[in-house]
């Protein structure tokens, strides 16, 4: 038997105008402004840095089977409220969310054109759903 290969060169074109596309959309040079000013904010990094490493410093404790107490749990909810009514991370996590999302799509495309054997319909798509076939453990409800 001999190795079968896909001409690549044919997908690589078609991905190169969706990106040049993308990139020309008002929406994505807005919230790629969002994500830029987020990242030259040194308050707002340093601010989302710190819950970051909170949300994983509690996330170890729980792994380890240790209980969060009603001070940590408090300080925790307080710490991510002040991320949202902080505008910069607001937006920036906006823009993630929905970069996020697309990135997602795309992938779950992909996947369910190939699980069908051709182009999905739009009904065929999950919304929200992350197209890994279920197995990312995301919590896509898949």
């Amino acid at each position: 038997m001999s190795i079968i290969k896909m001409d690549s060169n044919v997908v690589l074109e078609k991905m190169k105008e969706l990106c040049t596309d993308l990139l020309q959309q008002e929406g994505y040079k807005e919230m790629r402004q969002m994500i830029d000013q987020f990242a030259s904010d040194e308050q707002s990094t340093k601010q989302y840095e710190q819950f970051i490493e909170k949300h994983h410093m509690m996330q170890q404790k729980e792994s380890q089977g240790l209980e969060l107490t009603e001070a940590e749990f408090k300080d925790y909810e307080q710490e991510e409220s002040d991320l949202y009514k902080n505008d910069v991370i607001r937006k920036f996590l906006y823009a993630q969310r929905e970069f996020s999302q697309l990135h997602s799509l795309v992938s779950q495309y992909f996947t369910k054109t190939i699980e069908l054997d051709r182009v999905p319909e739009a009904k065929e798509l999950k919304k929200g759903g992350c197209g890994c076939g279920g197995n990312c453990g995301c919590g896509g409800g898949h």
